[in-house]
């Protein structure tokens, strides 16, 4: 079994009176960052890249799925393009709940449950991954509209031009 290494972001306290190269050098920040954490006094590791931590006894298929399912006919169902992506789209779930399966225990308290949790980190995947979808797609659709003006879109009567599509 490989083991996934865990992604967690976490906040770096910087030692007051360090230089923007001294920070550079010391944590592997570009100069704009650097100056920035310089400023705030803190930054964020990994802040750009998608946390990852997994707990294998937390996650249970049998649960997820019939989740992933239900946030997608709450929130998605009434959407065609996410209808068409439906399998995609609860895997794409599914995967991102894995993924922060030991998250979830931990983020759980007394006001937020792990249920909660787990509908909102669903739902976030979902939506990333339609949206994700629609902009890497986008030039098709563009196309194929441009492509058939007359069947998309408005017909207008201008005196001056004749006929406009819109």
């Amino acid at each position: 079994m490989d083991l996934v290494p865990e992604i967690r972001r976490e906040k770096v306290f910087l030692q007051p009176g360090m230089s923007t190269d001294e920070v550079m050098k010391t944590y592997g920040l570009s100069s704009r960052q650097a100056y920035a954490a310089r400023v705030r006094g803190f930054f964020v590791k990994n802040y750009m890249k998608k946390q990852i931590v997994i707990d294998r006894e937390n996650f249970n298929s049998a649960v997820v799925y019939p989740l992933a399912k239900k946030v997608f006919a709450k929130n998605f169902k009434r959407n065609p393009l996410a209808q068409s992506l439906y399998d995609d789209m609860v895997q794409e779930a599914v995967t991102r709940l894995f993924e922060l399966s030991g998250k979830t225990k931990e983020m759980a308290n007394g006001k937020y449950s792990e249920n909660y949790a787990n509908f909102w980190i669903a739902h976030n995947a979902m939506l990333a991954f339609l949206k994700t979808w629609e902009r890497q797609n986008k030039w098709c659709l563009s196309f194929e509209d441009e492509a058939h003006p007359l069947m998309n879109g408005k017909r207008l009567y201008s005196p001056d031009w004749g006929w406009l599509y819109c």
